[in-house]
């Protein structure tokens, strides 16, 4: 009985350790794994969408350093702050989904930017470990949204940001994720 009662919370935590490693970020765990981080924005390479009552979020390329190895990782930054409930929070996006990033945009989003449908919708979705971003065409009208997937203990599972007027700024945001190396 004690064996199995062993066997079982050893399977119990192997489990919920795997499947908080699947939501996090490479980048989130690099940063996690070291004991002293320096973490190097570019603030001069930024994509901003802004939303009507002052919410917004930031994509921009940043360098993650392992002060003590030295060791670097190359990552998307992504900040975001939302009224309802107040709150901002960072995600990071890992260098390994920023190549799929980039095609998602290419491919999906940037060709339909000017799509018109009539009676119908049709809805782009990426989804990194950490973020999803939404691309929806519903007739003439256009929205972008991004969610903050659920990779923490926070009460709140999906912090999301919506526009509609700020669509044609998807162009900077493939220059941003350009310049990740």
């Amino acid at each position: 009985m004690k064996n199995t009662l062993t066997l079982i919370l050893i399977l119990f935590s192997i489990i919920s350790y795997s499947q908080k490693e699947n939501v996090e970020s490479s980048t989130r765990i690099f940063i996690d794994k070291a004991q002293f981080t320096r973490i190097n924005k570019d603030w001069n390479t930024t994509a901003e969408f802004k939303s009507g009552i002052g919410e917004y979020v930031n994509f921009y390329p940043i360098e993650v350093i392992d002060i003590k190895t030295g060791t670097k990782v190359n990552a998307l930054q992504v900040d975001m702050f939302i009224k309802n409930p107040e709150t901002f929070k960072t995600a990071w996006i890992g260098i390994d989904e920023i190549e799929e990033f980039i095609s998602f945009v290419e491919d999906n989003v940037i060709p339909n930017l000017d799509l018109k449908l009539k009676d119908k919708s049709s809805e782009f979705i990426f989804k990194a470990k950490e973020m999803t971003m939404y691309y929806l065409v519903y007739e003439k009208n256009k929205k972008i949204t991004i969610k903050l997937n659920s990779y923490d203990d926070d009460k709140v599972l999906n912090y999301t940001f919506w526009t509609e007027t700020q669509v044609d700024k998807i162009p900077r945001l493939l220059s941003v994720l350009k310049k990740i190396k």
